[in-house]
């Protein structure tokens, strides 16, 4: 990911907003001139419970926003330590053939991706990621993967590679990829209440239309550079809240799932290599 001075793709399209932004406060100069025309008067105590109502509104948003993130991120924690245990447990448990661990490789590794691809884009079908099956188009493949992982467990048990104890051992991370999988899609189909983000909107809007007209008694000529100042940190404030709260993509405030995915398939095939 590309970075252009220290700025992410969210702060610089904050940065086109705080333009029109500092042209607009430029007409409070002006004020004097409509004194005739009856136009009711900013106060700096109306503006300052604005900024009040504003400031908690969108706080509220970024902390949800964040939860968000911080919860999807430690669920892919959790998917590299069970990958890790999973193939530990393959390693150390199962009486098998170096055929049969690199199957087992292939899949906890296979699962990852899949899941980095179905939260990327849960609508699209998905093929196999071995390619085992070029005919079949599959709408889950994480939840395909997991039951060639349970199929794979159950040959082992049968054959006699593994015990019942140990299979159970094994159970216990098999069953936790579908569970992560299941929490992530959660947090994916899941967004904040679409009255709640037009409300902070729109209260955003207010603020920033009446901020000028509130400072320009007061600062004169550096309303402009306030009020650009002001609208940088509070649109900012919204747009990183609007890209965090959707942590599963690729831009910079998302969570880095392709290293994470290269993470998990480096400590797989450490500890499963011949």
């Amino acid at each position: 990911m590309q970075k252009s001075l220290g700025m992410t793709i969210a702060l610089r399209r904050v940065w086109l907003w705080t333009i029109p932004m500092a042209a607009y406060s430029s007409l409070a100069l002006w004020k004097p001139q409509f004194e005739g025309l009856d136009i009711p008067d900013v106060s700096f105590p109306m503006e300052a419970a604005l900024t009040f109502v504003m400031g908690m509104l969108v706080l509220f948003r970024i902390n949800r926003a964040y939860e968000r993130w911080w919860e999807a991120r430690t669920l892919w924690g959790t998917l590299v330590n069970v990958s890790r245990n999973l193939a530990v447990k393959t390693r150390q448990l199962a009486n098998v053939d170096v055929a049969s661990r690199g199957e087992m490789r292939r899949l906890i590794i296979d699962f990852s991706y899949a899941l980095k691809d179905h939260l990327r884009a849960p609508l699209q079908p998905a093929t196999p990621p071995d390619n085992s099956e070029p005919d079949i188009r599959i709408e889950h493949a994480p939840s395909s993967i997991v039951q060639k992982i349970y199929q794979k467990l159950k040959t082992w048990s049968q054959s006699g590679a593994l015990t019942r104890e140990e299979l159970w051992m094994m159970d216990s991370e098999a069953r936790m990829l579908l569970e992560v999988c299941g929490a992530c899609e959660r947090i994916k189909s899941t967004l904040m209440s679409r009255s709640w983000r037009l409300l902070t909107r729109q209260c955003l809007g207010l603020y920033l239309l009446t901020i000028p007209w509130a400072l320009v008694d007061e600062f004169h000529y550096w309303t402009i550079p306030i009020s650009a100042l002001i609208a940088y940190f509070v649109i900012g404030g919204e747009g990183i809240a609007h890209y965090v709260e959707e942590p599963f993509g690729s831009q910079e405030d998302h969570l880095d799932l392709d290293g994470i995915c290269r993470k998990i398939k480096s400590s797989v095939d450490e500890i499963l290599a011949d």
